[in-house]
């Protein structure tokens, strides 16, 4: 099973559990024995393509009506606009007769069909203004977005610490768990015992166990508050004033350490923009 097909599968089957998922893409695995450039201990295949589906809103993972799961986005044309016009991102379900229909498109409207080894083809169109997408996305029976990428970010909450209204979470219990500390002067991970975790001023912890996955804690004037892990990271060196965010206007790439991964609305909106997944070197991710 490639990325095509496990999309095709996941478009198939609407929703289901992270386990099933797991499952389907061990087969993915094992079917075509490939790696992914971007793994490391903190990122098996399996989060990986986790990452670049919900990267490329084909797929939401753990949202408020699927917390234990996974749930098919609805197919949508996406847009952004660029130097020659109006780009559109074919997002969410696909099925073998929408994409001969795209395909179609692609030909009107001087698209591309990119093909990965590592993610589901790339499917984008361009016109010179919205309304032809529009009425294409019409004609195709999916769903229009215009300026997807804005529309995001309008909606994105600010990476803030705790507020003092918030209430503290709690560690969880038990020897089991690993526990490590971000270092943002290095910007690494060091593993820590629990007693230093216990005392830490400020600092973001990660708790991991088996078969589980990372809970993520910031620590802020010696509370704890259980918190996504961008959001965590992204207060913390806010207060340590690091700048990790590199920008190239001559190339419109955006670069940050692979470790610093974006708030993940975030991080789909910079997708959004092009329609291609970051790519990793040296330890940056680059969006496009």
């Amino acid at each position: 099973m490639r990325p095509n097909e496990l999309l095709l599968w996941l478009s198939a089957r609407r929703e289901g559990s992270w386990q099933q998922f797991r499952q389907a893409v061990e087969q993915l695995h094992s079917s075509d024995g490939g790696a992914n450039s971007e793994s490391n201990d903190e990122f098996p295949l399996h989060q990986q393509l986790r990452l670049d589906l919900e990267r490329l809103a084909h797929v939401e993972f753990f949202a408020a009506d699927c917390k234990d799961g996974w749930r098919i986005a609805p197919p949508t044309l996406a847009t952004h606009s660029v130097s020659v016009g109006v780009r559109g991102v074919l997002c969410g379900a696909r099925s073998p007769a929408l994409r001969e229909r795209m395909s179609r498109g692609a030909e009107r409207f001087n698209g591309q069909i990119l093909d990965s080894l590592d993610v589901p083809d790339v499917i984008r169109v361009v016109a010179v203004d919205a309304s032809a997408l529009a009425e294409f996305a019409a004609q195709t029976s999916i769903r229009f977005q215009q300026d997807a990428p804005l529309a995001i970010l309008s909606h994105l909450p600010p990476c803030d610490p705790p507020s003092r209204m918030r209430r503290p979470s709690e560690f969880p219990q038990g020897s089991d768990w690993t526990i490590h500390e971000f270092d943002t002067a290095k910007l690494a991970w060091r593993k820590i015992q629990r007693s230093e975790a216990q005392v830490t001023h400020f600092g973001m912890l990660r708790f991991l166990i088996h078969f589980q996955r990372p809970r993520y804690f910031l620590r802020w004037k010696d509370r704890t508050f259980e918190m996504p892990r961008a959001v965590a990271l992204y207060a913390l060196l806010r207060r340590h004033r690091q700048g990790v965010l590199r920008y190239n206007g001559d190339a419109a790439a955006l670069s940050l350490p692979a470790i610093c991964r974006p708030p993940r609305l975030l991080e789909r909106a910079l997708v959004l923009c092009s329609g291609l997944p970051p790519v990793y070197a040296n330890g940056q991710l680059t969006y496009w």
